[in-house]
């Protein structure tokens, strides 16, 4: 038995619906080779064996239920301070605002609150509270992020509010893609040219944009599909939109695809119309996959688009037309160099390696 005690950290999670699995994996592999061990908590979602085990951390499934989340909070907060009387956690990275609440009720412990999309603090509610919470840290995952939180939280000391770029495993999930032509099998593509969207069928994803675009595009791209991955509240919605415009033979939804980052090599570019973006997950996989990619101009998009992607305003549905057409029509030449530029970007702002580093110095204060 050493004679040193063990030392923990708590990563608590509102819960581990995508992205935030991913976003759990990514923070406990900071921990990699650290001297702290993380113990990555779930506030929502039922006890997991394949989540347990694909952490590198000791996991707690608290499930909780949708009562228990709101208001105060009281028996959820308990639940949290006991687990820091059993293990006394040096810190606490919390996501998301319910666990950032629920962080900052632990007395003199720093408190690390990433925030994955804007509006955070619009609330009046939510900026009173923060004001009194001397223990807190927040982290935007983009600059963009940050900013918005020092706009809604001017009270607050700016070297207090920072930011920390998502961050992947790029050759973990490399080495997990499939080829182009296995991907393609197994999704039963043709050899057209091939869109993909990636994302909850959701308001905040905008594929009603998108579906716009390529239908006006479509004449001037006639080998050209669009596929949509992801389910949600917009399902009947979108096909309702594809259905009317006849062009369901053109446009195609995959539903919910499993780890479908291994499919990507399989398309020829990824789409990305949000409103709303942190900085997306979906996107650093498609960089993965070398992919030529298309985004709006939201706030969590700007920083990993800028110099690799073609971008366009939110909502408008001509530039993308006109963006759709142009990359239809790329060369091999200008996609060869557009890998380069990809790769340089993510090598200095998105590998596990970089990030962990800038993580590491937000903790130590350097």
């Amino acid at each position: 038995m050493s004679k040193y005690k063990t030392r923990y950290a708590l990563i608590l999670c509102n819960d581990y619906k995508p992205p935030f699995f991913s976003v759990a994996c990514q923070y406990a592999s900071y921990f990699d080779g650290s001297e702290i061990q993380p113990i990555v908590v779930f506030i929502k979602g039922e006890k997991s064996e394949s989540i347990a085990s694909t952490l590198k951390a000791e996991v707690i499934f608290l499930e909780a239920s949708n009562r228990e989340t709101s208001g105060l909070k009281l028996k959820l907060s308990k639940e949290i301070k006991k687990l820091h009387e059993k293990y006394q956690f040096e810190f606490v990275v919390a996501h998301r605002y319910r666990a950032i609440y629920m962080a900052t009720k632990l007395k003199n412990i720093p408190v690390y609150g990433v925030c994955h999309i804007d509006g955070n603090f619009r609330r009046l509610s939510r900026r009173l509270y923060i004001r009194f919470c001397k223990n807190l840290t927040l982290i935007g995952v983009s600059k963009a992020i940050r900013d918005d939180i020092r706009k809604s939280l001017p009270f607050m000391p700016r070297e207090r509010i920072v930011h920390l770029y998502n961050s992947l495993d790029f050759q973990g999930i490399r080495n997990g893609m499939l080829s182009r032509s296995e991907a393609r099998k197994r999704l039963c593509l043709t050899e057209n040219y091939s869109f993909i969207n990636v994302g909850r069928l959701h308001s905040d994803k905008d594929q009603k944009t998108l579906i716009e675009a390529f239908c006006l595009a479509s004449k001037k791209m006639p080998l050209a599909q669009l596929f949509i991955a992801g389910k949600g509240e917009l399902e009947q919605e979108l096909k309702a939109l594809v259905d009317s415009k006849n062009m369901q033979h053109k446009i195609k939804f995959l539903g919910a695809v499993p780890d479908v980052y291994k499919y990507l090599k399989g398309f020829d570019c990824f789409v990305l119309s949000s409103i709303r973006e942190g900085l997306p997950i979906a996107l650093l996989e498609a960089y993965a996959a070398e992919l030529p990619v298309i985004a709006s101009y939201c706030n969590g998009n700007l920083e990993a688009i800028d110099q690799v992607a073609k971008g366009f305003p939110i909502g408008d549905a001509e530039r993308l037309k006109e963006l759709l057409i142009i990359q239809y029509n790329a060369d091999l030449i200008s996609l060869k160099s557009l890998k380069n530029k990809i790769n340089d970007k993510v090598e200095n702002n998105f590998t596990h390696n970089v990030v962990r580093d800038n993580f590491w110095k937000i903790v130590n204060g350097s």
